[in-house]
């Protein structure tokens, strides 16, 4: 047997009623009206998250290492045990209150920033790419979880801070950096131009070490990976995934896991436009293997940096082993049914 999995982050939006009627009504379907015509329609109870909502599907243990961990792995920062790890952002506070979570900067202007806060805290180490900027703390501190920005805006600061004791001392880092970075003169230029200043640095997502599981030995299986984006590359490490670039032959008894995301910039026309050229083009290339197991997720994850609430996924299951659960509330029931020989 063949086992597919075509995670399809972002494509429940297709599913959404406007008008009286969904996007995925006006697509063409091609090949993938096959799979729906012998497959079955279910639902996937995922987390407000995509990385610990993976994490849940391939592995039923309460072992998340947090998203600050699994981005260390996405960017290959050296990690050593002991080692903490958040995911920080720049938002916009003004009289104790949070106004603003979405502050549109450039990787220039954030490293500025950063360099600024870095010449008055020396015991942590940042590292700024594009869409993510990672903090490391070698401290052993307890793991805890605070909201993702987008739930925060309009919160006052003492609602947006740690609450246990351990974690004070990032509590009074992030206090002040808004001390440090008023002043600085990329947030001079933008008051001048009348724009969201970036005068607090918030951390979200901690993660922590923890040893690295080779998925393929858990599940007595190759395991092999494909994306359009590194959405969730930091799992695909964790899980010590193999990598592949294109599609080539699927071999037998093994699992190949591709994910296909939207962006949420652009029209819902070309969201279409991308759901069609994935049934034709993607879905024609396994039309008429024999043997093959394929299981769809359709979820709402444009965003690692976005908390969309826990929400129920859909699922198209096709040639399954076994009769099938109308709905899931523990993803890890969905994967053991479809690794099921």
């Amino acid at each position: 047997m063949k086992y597919i999995i075509f995670s399809l982050h972002g494509y429940l939006e297709l599913f959404k009623k406007r008008n009286n009627k969904t996007l995925f009504e006006y697509a063409k379907k091609e090949s993938f009206e096959f799979f729906m015509d012998k497959g079955k329609w279910g639902y996937l109870s995922l987390d407000g998250t995509i990385e610990k909502s993976y994490f849940r599907f391939f592995f039923n243990e309460n072992e998340f290492p947090g998203e600050g961990f699994l981005r260390a792995l996405k960017y290959k920062i050296d990690i050593k045990e002991n080692d903490i790890f958040f995911i920080s952002k720049f938002v916009s506070l003004f009289n104790e209150k949070i106004i603003e979570t979405e502050v549109n900067l450039n990787i220039g202007e954030k490293k500025q920033l950063i360099e600024e806060i870095k010449k008055e805290e020396k015991n942590l180490e940042f590292f700024v790419f594009e869409k993510d900027i990672i903090v490391k703390l070698s401290q052993n501190l307890p793991m805890v979880s605070n909201n993702f920005p987008n739930k925060i805006k309009n919160e006052y600061l003492n609602n947006i801070l740690f609450k246990e004791k351990e974690l004070q001392k990032i509590n009074n880092f992030m206090i002040n950096s808004s001390k440090i970075l008023n002043l600085n003169p990329v947030n001079k230029v933008r008051i001048d131009l009348n724009e969201a200043v970036a005068n607090f640095l918030y951390f979200y997502g901690m993660g922590k070490y923890s040893k690295r599981k080779f998925l393929s030995d858990l599940i007595k299986m190759d395991i092999f990976y494909y994306s359009d984006t590194e959405i969730i590359k930091g799992l695909k490490e964790f899980f010590n995934i193999d990598e592949i670039v294109e599609f080539s032959d699927i071999k037998d008894n093994s699992i190949y896991w591709f994910n296909f995301t939207l962006n949420y910039n652009d029209s819902q026309s070309i969201w279409v436009k991308k759901f069609e050229i994935f049934s034709k083009e993607i879905l024609g290339k396994i039309i008429d293997l024999e043997n093959i197991r394929v299981l769809f997720i359709f979820d709402q994850f444009m965003d690692e940096n976005f908390d969309y609430g826990s929400n129920l996924s859909l699922f198209l299951a096709f040639n399954f082993s076994s009769r099938l659960k109308k709905k899931y509330k523990l993803p890890f029931l969905l994967f053991q049914k479809f690794i099921e020989k």
